[in-house]
């Protein structure tokens, strides 16, 4: 099988993806037995050739950053998304301890919860949204620390800062397969 295996403990289903190159990676449950993730795999053999198709089509639009652009570009969501929490934040009447800029190319960002104290990390790939939609990354990091989960209040507290939070929330969405590495 041609298949790159990550186990979490935290994970309790099995998710795959096809990385820019073509990769297969299944992220599994520890305790995930070989046999399990190899009829994973089989199952999905036709999501994985149309993935794949899909990656090859799109090649052209990929958008490849040297290391000084993502030094710029960290440099600028730093300044950018730092402003956006300290104005959102004193709406909201939250703020977090430190907010820090990642890496990370499968979520625009993410709270953290440690002993009380929240850090908020975006990825630099928020440098590519529409302000707007940067707003809406924002306003959904600083409500989890008004509700650490997705549940209806945890939305009820988006709404109230931005009302039209489902279409930049799509928005959001649409733009992950905005292929950027």
């Amino acid at each position: 099988m041609d298949y790159k295996i990550v186990k979490d403990n935290r994970r309790k289903k099995m998710v795959m993806s096809v990385s820019n190159d073509g990769t297969v990676i299944i992220t599994v449950p520890k305790w995930t037995r070989k046999r399990q993730i190899d009829s994973f795999y089989k199952a999905n053999l036709g999501w994985i050739s149309q993935r794949r198709k899909e990656i090859q089509r799109h090649r052209s639009e990929f958008i490849k950053l040297t290391d000084r652009d993502i030094k710029n570009l960290k440099k600028q969501a730093k300044a950018v998304l730092t402003a956006k929490t300290i104005h959102y934040g004193s709406i909201m009447g939250v703020m977090p301890q430190s907010i820090k800029i990642t890496s990370a190319s499968k979520r625009w960002g993410s709270c953290r919860r440690l002993d009380g104290t929240y850090t908020i990390c975006y990825s630099y790939r928020t440098m590519f949204l529409e302000n707007r939609v940067q707003d809406y990354i924002v306003v959904h990091e600083l409500a989890h620390m008004l509700h650490f989960d997705h549940s209806k209040d945890f939305y009820k507290e988006i709404e109230k800062v931005l009302p039209d939070w489902q279409q930049l929330e799509k928005q959001a969405d649409s733009y992950k397969d905005y292929h950027i590495y």
